[in-house]
């Protein structure tokens, strides 16, 4: 595959899936410490903004960029991609933050757990594509890695609604409406954010038959 020894675009792409990875990262640390709820929400939503800045950065250098790394549709596409990550990781923290949830518990932790071993690969995988390694091991085994992962919060997602809506339950108070919904929306949140995250494996997986 060839790509111009510096790509700014793929460069821009990287600085975007390392915030990606850094939001997952601290939003991982809320469910170890909810405590730091408050001033992790911010720092979340800051890196949020950061993420929207380099969406408008890359979409520029997509257009002015004469020889391009990939096709305009593939650039856009994994921006867009990792930019929904980053959204629902803020949508998660925002949910949080409106329902008021001051003690977390054992599902959400394996659920983040999950989401923040997919957002490394992703970024690592990024980092690859700026070194040209789209043919490497490591590039190749990302797609089912993700795949995996995605499978793992599919399974943990139904065993939550199970136990949700099941009568009885050590984790949640079943007795309480308004705190099954508030849970109910938070994992469904988590849940499309793996998928996202399989999304982008998938776009992985394309660029790499496409581009070989």
């Amino acid at each position: 595959m060839f790509l111009p020894k510096k790509s700014k675009i793929i460069e821009l792409l990287g600085q975007h899936a390392h915030l990606v990875q850094e939001a997952a990262q601290i939003l991982l640390t809320i469910s170890h410490d909810w405590k730091t709820i408050k001033s992790s929400c911010e720092k979340i939503r800051e890196l949020e903004h950061q993420a929207d800045e380099l969406v408008h950065l890359i979409s520029d250098e997509i257009e002015k960029t004469f020889i391009l790394p990939f096709d305009k549709d593939d650039l856009r596409n994994l921006v867009e991609q990792l930019d929904d990550i980053i959204d629902n990781i803020e949508e998660v923290v925002t949910l949080l933050n409106i329902y008021d949830i001051t003690k977390g518990n054992a599902f959400i932790t394996e659920f983040i757990s999950l989401l923040k071993q997919a957002a490394i690969l992703i970024h690592n995988n990024v980092l690859l594509i700026n070194q040209q390694k789209l043919l490497s091991d490591e590039f190749v085994a990302t797609y089912k890695n993700l795949h995996d992962l995605e499978s793992k919060g599919d399974n943990l997602h139904r065993k939550i609604l199970r136990e949700l809506f099941s009568g009885k339950s050590s984790t949640f108070k079943i007795d309480d409406l308004l705190e099954i919904i508030k849970w109910k929306e938070i994992f469904q949140t988590l849940e499309n954010t793996m998928d996202r995250c399989e999304d982008i494996g998938i776009t992985f997986e394309k660029l790499k038959v496409k581009y070989r």
